[in-house]
């Protein structure tokens, strides 16, 4: 499932030093095209305390798309706590939306190292003689009335010596967590802490209560880990309804959901909507080109998709037509008024010498006349005004 960051360690495992410290570097990387403000959170596992954890430097930072950050954590468990299972997770979210843009790293078991064995007693050989025997018939009637015998040397591990013997500190509950820390009498041990009564099989003690972390949507697979919005807590882990889909942290249906329609981060663009899983245009519009377009009017896509219309003509009712005053001729608009070459009609060519005004072929007005002579409209011609009358006169016409 994509997420908006990708987390990464070295090892799943931090092996701590003597003085129970150690420091564990993650590899965050940001997969979205989108510039996020990248906060970073530690989730830790009871019984692993928030005050052992630390983030080195900021914990917030500017993360451009594919950027990537190194965020060092540092763990420090105080000596003399016992071994156990400690874990936690590095969380890291878009400040500007942290319950839709986020992403959990991977878990992380700490190894702490168990407290020091006790010193052996070491013998005070420069006493004298009869001190040494007064001492030591001291220590052998006090062992034979109390029935214990000599401190172990060694314990199996996961054990403790404690006084004379190697407990569990996990569940013993006289040395519960640590040698010497009784348990209540109403209480018992349970993973290195007193609680009131042992959880039955299959629950996990969370505070005071007992709980099913496969189930409980508020400590979904360990104690504290709420699940979001619209998410529900199955098999410890926090899951969306069977007909809906976890994206960027939401629960959406992915057959409407128009910012993942057919799948996560696929959006539909400007008037459509989802249907089906699909991306649709909303009314009367048709999908052209990636476009949502209202084919009776768009020019580049008349009536039917990549069908355009000529430069000086318009789309109307889903045809390619002229405007106002104009004619298709030959696939161009023309104004037969003034068009030489469709003067009237299409295909009417005027004559060389003859423009076309008011949709009719007329002699154009040539230079004016020289001395003695008239422009002769029957003619067209500059001649004098006697030939001018004869021939208008003879029934001659302009050509």
């Amino acid at each position: 499932m994509p997420r908006e960051f990708a987390i990464t360690s070295p090892t799943p495992t931090l092996s701590l030093e003597s003085d129970g410290r150690g420091e564990i570097a993650f590899t965050v990387s940001n997969v979205t095209d989108r510039a996020m403000h990248a906060g970073a959170r530690l989730l830790p596992a009871p019984p692993l305390k928030p005050e052992w954890l630390s983030i080195r430097g900021k914990e917030l930072r500017d993360m451009p798309p594919g950027a990537t950050e190194v965020f060092t954590v540092d763990v420090h468990v105080p000596p003399g706590t016992p071994p156990g299972p400690y874990t936690f997770q590095l969380v890291v979210a878009d400040v500007d939306l942290p319950d839709e843009r986020f992403a959990e790293g991977p878990t992380i078991a700490v190894e702490a190292r168990a407290a020091p064995l006790p010193a052996k007693p070491f013998p005070w050989w420069w006493l004298v003689v009869g001190g040494l025997v007064i001492v030591g018939g001291a220590l052998a009637l006090f062992f034979g009335l109390r029935g214990d015998g000599p401190v172990p040397e060694t314990c199996p591990a996961g054990q403790l010596a404690c006084e004379d013997r190697c407990v569990d500190v996990q569940a013993d509950p006289k040395h519960c967590g640590a040698c010497g820390n009784a348990c209540g009498e109403d209480q018992d041990c349970s993973a290195g802490q007193c609680v009131r009564g042992a959880c039955p099989e299959g629950k996990t003690r969370c505070g005071d209560v007992c709980l099913d972390t496969a189930k409980d949507d508020r400590n979904c697979g360990a104690c504290g880990a709420t699940c979001g919005a619209g998410l529900f807590c199955r098999d410890g882990r926090c899951q969306c309804p069977s007909n809906l889909t976890l994206c960027g942290g939401r629960c959406v249906d992915t057959n409407k959901d128009v910012q993942s329609c057919g799948g996560c981060n696929t959006r539909c663009g400007a008037n459509q909507v989802c249907e089906d899983g699909r991306c649709i245009c909303t009314g009367s519009l048709t999908l052209c080109g990636g476009r949502c377009v209202e084919t009776d009017t768009d020019e580049q896509n008349c009536r039917t998709c990549g069908v355009r219309c000529g430069p000086t003509q318009q789309c109307l009712d889903g045809t390619c037509k002229c405007g106002t005053g104009l004619t298709l001729c030959g696939g161009s608009c023309v104004n037969m008024q003034t068009d030489e070459r469709n003067c009237g009609r299409c295909g009417t060519s005027c004559a060389t010498g003859r423009v076309c005004k008011s949709g009719a072929c007329v002699t154009s007005l040539p230079a004016p006349c020289g001395l003695g002579q008239i422009l002769c409209p029957c003619t067209g011609t500059c001649i004098s005004n006697a030939m001018c009358s004869k021939l208008c006169a003879s029934g001659v016409q302009p050509k």
